[in-house]
């Protein structure tokens, strides 16, 4: 029983380890992506200016412009404004500038545990932000791109999972809910049928402090002997502990459940949400694909006219397909550690 009971303790560290290497992989792109938005809208910067030194348009510098924008929708949702003098506006979807005429306003990333709302759980996953040009954070504004993904399954996916300043996480609560439950049943009995026979110990042991870390934090109690688990119930039956924690594995009460489930369906809601979230990515993914192809054809048969409107509509499907895209990469190896919690032992 100390064998298995370490074992699960170390699987549910394993995966929540595994789970903030992948939160901390996507912290790395989050940043990497920041830093490609700021490139190409210096370049685009480069290419107000020169408009603005030149009243005469240069096909090859509306060519460049063109190229940097398919390029940013990739990366993000923008919506763009071209001006009387010929110099074009970026802005986020949500108006925050990226360019205007010479100016350009840098985007930047950070990682902290969110203040406002106060947070319930302080020393949780901190959260990916992007800040603009004066600090502000602007995260919410974006919601496609690759930035829009990363942040999307950062911040909602995998903190879901693993916690955050405003919820515990399901792998942390399922964690809990099974420690506490065996925990309760072993310290309620006795060792033996004897009388004043010592009372059973705790199983498991955690961080009681931070219930954001259970998972992470979960161990065997390294201060438990054989001699010290308790198989004889609070009521005196012999083996009544024993078939107790026999019955977690389908509960007919309210223990050995968590939200109403048993621990093996809790967890299957875990994977089954993630299945979804790979299902929908995959689907979104094929669909847009599909569309931003088509796009693309159609721009490329006009000729002699303007391609802003053209290039409008590629812009605006491949922003969709990006962040498909972004979500179903990161999911995938989300699933397989998931999954690995539940290998038999």
């Amino acid at each position: 029983m100390l064998a298995a009971a370490n074992t699960a303790a170390q699987s549910f560290q394993g995966l929540a380890n595994s789970l903030t290497q992948t939160a901390q992989q996507v912290d790395g792109q989050v940043s990497s992506t920041v830093q490609q938005i700021n490139s190409i809208t210096s370049q685009i910067q480069q290419y107000n200016v020169q408009r603005l030194q030149s009243s005469q348009p240069d096909p090859a510098a509306d060519a460049q412009l063109y190229s940097d924008l398919q390029n940013l929708s990739q990366l993000t949702n923008f919506s763009t404004v071209t001006q009387s003098d010929g110099t074009v506006t970026v802005l986020l979807a949500g108006g925050t500038p990226l360019v205007d005429g010479a100016q350009q306003d840098v985007l930047s990333s950070n990682v902290s545990v969110d203040t406002q709302p106060a947070p319930v759980y302080a020393q949780s996953l901190p959260t990916d932000h992007v800040l603009d040009a004066q600090g502000n954070d602007i995260t919410s504004q974006i919601t496609s791109g690759q930035l829009g993904g990363l942040l999307d399954t950062r911040n909602r996916v995998l903190a879901g999972i693993l916690g955050d300043s405003q919820q515990q996480g399901t792998l942390n609560q399922l964690a809990q809910g099974m420690a506490d439950t065996v925990n309760q049943i072993l310290e309620s009995g006795t060792v033996s049928t004897a009388p004043g026979a010592a009372n059973g110990a705790a199983l498991f042991t955690y961080n009681s402090s931070n219930l954001a870390t259970v998972a992470s934090t979960l161990s065997l109690n390294s201060a438990i002997a054989p001699d010290q688990l308790a198989p004889v119930d609070s009521a005196g039956n012999s083996n009544g502990n024993a078939n107790a924690l026999a019955a977690l594995e389908n509960p007919t009460g309210t223990q050995g459940t968590v939200g109403g489930l048993s621990y093996t369906q809790y967890f299957g809601q875990i994977a089954g949400n993630v299945g979804q979230e790979n299902q929908t990515a995959t689907a979104n993914e094929q669909a847009q694909t599909q569309v931003a192809a088509q796009a693309t054809t159609l721009r490329d048969q006009v000729s002699g006219v303007s391609l802003d409107k053209e290039a409008s509509a590629v812009l605006q499907f491949q922003q969709a397909y990006q962040a498909t895209a972004q979500v179903l990469t990161v999911l995938d190896n989300l699933g397989s550690d998931l999954m690995n919690l539940i290998v038999p032992t």
